[in-house]
């Protein structure tokens, strides 16, 4: 289920421990854009919702905070975060 109180939570404690980045790739909106990417940061479902049987509820170790740019690419091959931070490392390098 889509829970955006839940989602809420994810990124206000993240934001507390002063990490509202991405976990891919470390991108930091607030960095970039100054106070118009104060805040901002999209959630990743880790395991998709498509996959949940009715009584299954998400649970905050199932989201991930990542940029725009990370949650299309892990949609587009339906990637893990770890794969995607594998191919990120890998192309960083070049």
């Amino acid at each position: 289920e889509r829970n955006p109180k839940l989602v809420s939570i994810v990124k206000e404690e993240a934001r507390i421990k002063g990490k509202l980045i991405c976990e891919v790739c470390g991108f930091d909106f607030k960095q970039k854009y100054g106070d118009l990417g104060k805040g901002y940061i999209e959630c990743h479902h880790k395991i998709p919702i498509s996959t949940y049987n009715g009584a299954q509820r998400t649970r905050k170790e199932d989201l991930a905070l990542v940029c725009s740019n990370c949650h299309r690419m892990l949609h587009k091959q339906c990637l893990s975060i770890e794969d995607l931070k594998k191919i990120v490392r890998e192309n960083s390098n070049k």
